[in-house]
């Protein structure tokens, strides 16, 4: 059976948790191909994405170099919800199982996604769980599995907070994102 493990977020920026998180799922889970998928506009987050696209994109290519980056969110324009991405990689691949992989803080809240309950048809979910954290189930009913990994407590909030500061506050950011994405990050000046 050929599955596909989608990654789906912001990734403004991609950081060493998102590295963490998807390397322990692609250990665990054996997917035959990976999918990493920007979000376009995130219609649950204000705001949302500080970087344009196409920086977020080369982003991701940086740190996660093994990983295909898919720009259908993007290109989409608009709002962007989940499901009608997986309804356009079913159609677009019929005979693919799909894996939809996510933390454990957004798996509780996906009864607030759009069409909780048909996304949930379409997709397994991968849930990672960090180290000492349980896993609060939706109400909708789904499939899923467990992903244990003990991810850095960051995020990407974090990292462009620091980002925007000056000195070494600045330089603390470098441990936190993969060294390319950083370099990246310093080249073309974002989140100042």
């Amino acid at each position: 059976m050929n599955e596909t493990l989608i990654f789906g977020g912001s990734f403004d920026p991609v950081h060493n948790g998102h590295v963490a998180m998807l390397e322990a799922a692609i250990t665990q889970l054996q997917p035959a191909r990976t999918l990493v998928i920007p979000v376009g506009n995130a219609w649950q987050k204000a705001r949302m994405p500080y970087a344009p696209s196409r920086h977020r994109i080369a982003m991701l290519k940086l740190g996660l170099p093994n990983t295909s980056v898919d720009d259908r969110e993007v290109a989409r324009g608009g709002p962007t919800y989940s499901v009608d991405t997986v309804r356009e990689l079913k159609r677009d691949f019929p005979a693919e199982k799909f894996i939809w992989l996510l933390g454990g803080d957004a798996f509780s809240k996906l009864d607030t996604w759009q069409e909780p309950l048909v996304f949930s048809q379409l997709v397994r979910f991968a849930v990672v769980r960090r180290a000492g954290e349980e896993v609060v189930v939706p109400r909708t009913p789904v499939q899923h599995e467990i992903v244990d990994c003990a991810p850095p407590a960051i995020s990407s909030t974090q990292i462009r907070a620091l980002l925007r500061s000056a000195g070494a506050s600045r330089q603390s950011a470098r441990a936190l994102v993969p060294i390319a994405v950083y370099d990246y990050i310093q080249h073309h000046q974002l989140y100042l």
